[in-house]
């Protein structure tokens, strides 16, 4: 056990499968059919995260009555992935993390999205019910601010600003345009 403990702390406590695989066929010398491998990864890896980690591993070893003498720990990273994972958008806290390349309205998961549509939206309702406005919504983080802005459509899309090769679209010859425009209004439900 002890040979194992040590591969799992050479890892950070997160082991590969493969030298889990390893350590059971070559050390136990047990022989685990492809089934008995991909059943004993669902169970010890829910989140699909590619590694093993220990304290998912010592709480399986407890239901079998394998003691590690390691208290289970109360900041599993899967447990926090999970609760992370079920967490509502409504109640979903952006933080920079979200933001993808630090634009706060490009964003690295649909939850964060959707908390920030939450988000634009409740403010702009706040405006409406103020009569401060609230009817369009400007990004001055991502695209072109006004009609004359061809530096902020470029950028919107292509990384640099600058067409990469034949064939796509040059930014002069893009017009940016509000959603009433596309289409015609449609009827409040």
């Amino acid at each position: 056990m002890k040979t194992l403990r040590d591969k799992f702390k050479s890892q950070g406590d997160k082991l590969s499968y493969y030298d889990l695989f390893q350590y059971i066929e070559y050390t136990l010398a047990v022989k685990l059919s492809k089934w008995e491998e991909d059943d004993l990864e669902g169970r010890l890896d829910r989140l699909g995260m590619a590694f093993i980690e220990f304290n998912e591993f010592n709480e399986f070893s407890m239901e079998y009555g394998v003691d590690w003498n390691e208290p289970l720990l109360e900041n599993d990273l899967e447990d926090i992935l999970d609760a992370k994972l079920n967490l509502s958008y409504k109640d979903y806290q952006l933080s920079d993390q979200d933001f993808f390349h630090g634009c706060p309205s490009m964003l690295t998961s649909e939850k964060a999205a959707l908390a920030k549509a939450s988000q634009i939206y409740k403010e702009a309702k706040q405006k409406q019910r103020a009569g401060k406005g609230g009817k369009r919504h400007v990004d001055v983080d991502f695209g072109p601010t006004s009609k004359t802005d061809e530096v902020g459509g470029a950028m919107a899309m292509y990384k640099t600003g600058e067409v990469p090769r034949k064939g796509y679209a040059k930014p002069s010859s893009v017009e940016w345009v509000h959603a009433e425009r596309l289409c015609p209004p449609g009827k409040k439900p």
